[in-house]
């Protein structure tokens, strides 16, 4: 796109992946363990000499310390809106914004068997115009870590009224969406429960950690399509159209133990980039970033059919070389093989199963 991209770097620390691919790097002197401090963002965008800011994946609270000091400075932020995030902070004003668009809540459930957790990317741009992209279902999380994303969700695979239940849950994240009146990316997550009812969870504002796997299913580059409705672009028309083919899976690669070990060796086998894709801020003879920790890669996988996707991942973790840490690549591979999991039957629970091995 021509953008030039420069990142924030701790002072005396080495270069870690994502420092290297960037065109400017300017180091400030904050510890790595936590966020760049808010009263030196404004010195840091002037010196910069920065059109607009990414904040990257903080906690709401820092993200909205950091948005605050870089609208101070009259710089544009990509992927984040003081009046939606003060929002999303506060869940009676969420829950007010999705009784007024008729969307129900689980505040309003009293309830819930076996959820099934599905999440519907949304962009807005500043002119009022809304569309659902598509939908990844995040059933197999643990706490904080989905395990396993999948786009289309094999519920709505398998379900003999599954295109109208995705129109259905499309519908009720565009009215949200358009409620809060947010120009971006906006991921808003629902619980499902077997009879087909859906509740609205949680919302999420920016470019999603799962990204890839949208991109791969929909061809759309979300990094490029945030960066323009940043700068007041519409909607493209071909958006408003776009179809999702085949079938994609991501995993997220954990590491059990030592988080703060140096980095030995990390490798994944050569793939053809539009089947296979990943994603590490792993980088050779480096601790693992800390506000990654414990994550080490996302892994995405897509081809034609579900069956194939799953396959190739499976090849792909199996091929996945990264010391010196225990890792859940094993457990994830079991889930890959799990009768159950291949039928496309699990749930919010079921996450808890496998993880107990």
């Amino acid at each position: 796109m021509g953008v030039e991209s420069i990142v924030v770097a701790p002072k005396d620390t080495p270069a870690s992946s994502h420092v290297e691919a960037a065109d400017r790097r300017i180091t400030v002197d904050f510890e790595e363990t936590s966020a760049i401090p808010p009263d030196q963002l404004p010195g840091i965008l002037e010196q910069a000499g920065a059109d607009a800011a990414h904040l990257g994946y903080q906690g709401q609270p820092e993200m909205f310390e950091l948005a605050s000091a870089a609208e101070k400075a009259d710089v544009a932020v990509v992927g984040t809106d003081l009046d939606v995030l003060g929002a999303l902070t506060d869940q009676a004003t969420l829950w007010a914004a999705a009784e007024r668009s008729h969307v129900r809540t689980v505040h309003d459930a009293e309830d819930q068997t076996r959820p099934r957790e599905i999440g519907v990317l949304v962009v807005a741009d500043s002119h009022g115009k809304t569309t659902a992209i598509a939908e990844t279902d995040r059933s197999l999380s643990i706490a904080e870590h989905a395990l396993i994303h999948e786009t289309p969700s094999p519920e709505l695979l398998f379900r003999s009224d599954g295109e109208a239940f995705r129109m259905a849950l499309f519908e009720s994240a565009r009215r949200l969406a358009a409620e809060l009146r947010y120009a971006g990316l906006l991921e808003v997550t629902f619980h499902i429960d077997p009879p087909g009812l859906f509740w609205m969870s949680e919302v999420k504002i920016g470019l999603p950690r799962h990204h890839t796997l949208i991109e791969m299913s929909t061809g759309v580059d979300l990094v490029g399509l945030q960066l323009r409705i940043a700068s007041g672009e519409p909607i493209p028309e071909e958006l408003q159209s776009v179809e999702p083919r085949g079938h994609a899976i991501d995993v997220s690669i954990l590491a059990l133990d030592q988080p703060d070990a140096v980095v030995a060796s990390y490798s994944v086998a050569p793939a053809p980039h539009d089947r296979l894709r990943a994603t590490s801020s792993a980088t050779v003879g480096l601790p693992l970033p800390v506000d990654d920790r414990p994550l080490i890669a996302k892994l995405s996988a897509h081809a034609p059919i579900r069956h194939q996707a799953l396959l190739s991942m499976d090849r792909m973790l199996a091929e996945m070389r990264v010391d010196p840490f225990a890792t859940n690549v094993q457990s994830l591979r079991r889930i890959l093989g799990d009768h159950a999991f291949r039928a496309g039957q699990y749930d919010r629970e079921t996450a808890v199963r496998f993880a107990a091995g």
